[in-house]
């Protein structure tokens, strides 16, 4: 029996999403036994919980239940993203520079925190802590540079795309309100936004913790982090998923996430057109790309989405998820991820 360990240090949806990923791969493989030692005060109920095969998921309470963890040995180490408590930061650099695995691999599910952010990751700069792992991935937007400064790069430094949960952003058998569905804050505009919905004759809902100082009429504005489980049904419901992104955000990937549930959810999408997004959007096939945000190009993008009819909806939102299901997928990730350092193997190899 190959036994894996997972630390999940950093508290956030994204990663219980990737847990639970993670649970559901391993299950496919035989001879393996996952534990989990994590360190989240919320339960995240509405996204699910699951028990690792063959083995327990463990709240880190100190150093004892880190040694309870780690106790049996493990082939395989998995460090996923760095702590978002300091009371972790001796855990994590513990299991990445002192405790033995056969294999350590690292993998960053957010980006990498900026000096002055996070203390573990100003811990692991100091120490070059992630010298300690054999390989790792980071997020195909971050910078290399400041990996290297971690101790990782070269042939150790991988690189993996954001993923979405496909199992839990599922279509739902619902009917589609009048509304359009936004999130999100980096990059956006709700205010263009909200005047090409308005239009377009649709209402409004934005989920986001960059609240505008001034709302425009007709927008349901809701905090983000604060209504995490009401994210899905709205989309789910919504009549089409937009994400304002402005002409002069750098960042291409802006709204990945959001884009990328709004078309596993099998809803027509519409957002900024990039590189990035051209790799995942066939404009008119299976969502719609704008090249300027204003209100026009938000109202004529929708008109285009309104005059669908049932059939081709249904067909662009297959083509939507299928997409993602291909090129973005968490579950497919994970199954890769074993495949690569566990699956069939005397050992763990890069």
């Amino acid at each position: 029996m190959k036994r894996i360990l997972l630390a999940n240090f950093h508290e956030s949806p994204e990663n219980l999403h990737f847990e639970l990923a993670l649970i559901r791969a391993v299950r496919k493989i035989k001879g393996l036994a996952l534990d989990i030692i994590h360190d989240f005060d919320s339960s995240y109920d509405f996204i699910g919980e699951s028990t690792p095969p063959g083995g327990k998921r463990l709240k880190y309470s100190g150093l004892g239940s880190l040694w309870r963890a780690c106790r049996a040995g493990c082939g395989l180490m998995v460090l996923l993203d760095f702590p978002k408590r300091d009371r972790c930061a001796p855990a994590f650099i513990r299991l990445a520079r002192e405790i033995p695995a056969a294999k350590k691999i690292f993998v960053a599910n957010h980006l990498i925190p900026m000096p002055g952010q996070n203390l573990t990751a100003d811990l692991a700069r100091r120490l070059k802590a992630l010298s300690g792992v054999d390989a790792g991935f980071m997020l195909e937007a971050d910078d290399r540079r400041l990996w290297a400064e971690m101790g990782l790069s070269g042939a150790r430094l991988l690189t993996r795309g954001y993923a979405s949960d496909c199992v839990y952003y599922s279509p739902v058998k619902a009917p589609h309100g009048d509304y359009v569905f936004s999130a999100g804050s980096a990059g956006r505009d709700f205010g263009a936004l909200a005047a090409g919905v308005k239009r377009a004759g649709l209402g409004l809902k934005v989920f986001s913790d960059s609240k505008p100082k001034k709302i425009p009429t007709g927008i349901e504005f809701l905090p983000l982090s604060k209504n995490l489980p009401n994210l899905k049904p709205a989309a789910a419901s919504s009549r089409a998923v937009v994400v304002p992104v402005t002409d002069s955000y750098l960042n291409e990937s802006a709204g990945n996430s959001i884009v990328f549930l709004g078309m596993a959810l099998g809803r027509p999408v519409l957002t900024k057109r990039t590189s990035y997004m051209k790799r995942f959007i066939q404009d008119g096939k299976n969502g719609f790309l704008y090249t300027s945000l204003t209100p026009g190009s938000i109202a004529r993008g929708l008109s285009r989405i309104l005059a669908l009819s049932p059939a081709g909806l249904n067909k662009l939102g297959a083509a939507a998820r299928r997409t993602i299901l291909q090129k973005a997928s968490l579950d497919r990730f994970c199954q890769q991820f074993l495949t690569r350092f566990a699956k069939n193997k005397n050992t763990f190899i890069i």
